[in-house]
């Protein structure tokens, strides 16, 4: 006789998308959404985590247009957000948007209710 035995509820976090998944968020500091073109500072910043990993979301714009969270396809160590963070900074002014101070930080994919995003 075969036992059925039931998984418990997840509690930790895991992706199934078949590879390891990273999500960090980018703080701009400065409203980066004027920016948004062909040769703009949202694209540099995207080009600049894609020599890193691959985007595999983005999320929108947010805290007045200085916020935004990426995942991407690879485990990204605390030594690579730091060298992330670094990279970003680099850019410098950039189509007038000043990321000399923008700040990576590692996060998990965990939405409160009250800060869900519309």
């Amino acid at each position: 006789m075969v036992t059925k035995v039931n998984p418990t509820a997840t509690t930790t976090n895991y992706e199934v998308v078949g590879k390891e998944v990273s999500f960090f968020t980018v703080d701009y500091i400065n409203a980066i959404n004027g920016s948004a073109g062909p040769a703009g500072a949202q694209v540099a910043v995207q080009n600049t985590i894609m020599n890193v990993a691959t985007i595999i979301a983005a999320g929108p714009l947010l805290d007045t247009n200085t916020q935004q969270t990426f995942a991407v396809e690879r485990d990204l160590a605390a030594a690579d957000i730091t060298a992330l963070q670094t990279a970003i900074r680099a850019l410098g002014t950039y189509d007038s948007v000043d990321l000399s101070s923008a700040t990576v930080t590692a996060t998990k994919l965990g939405i409160l209710t009250a800060a869900a995003v519309s």
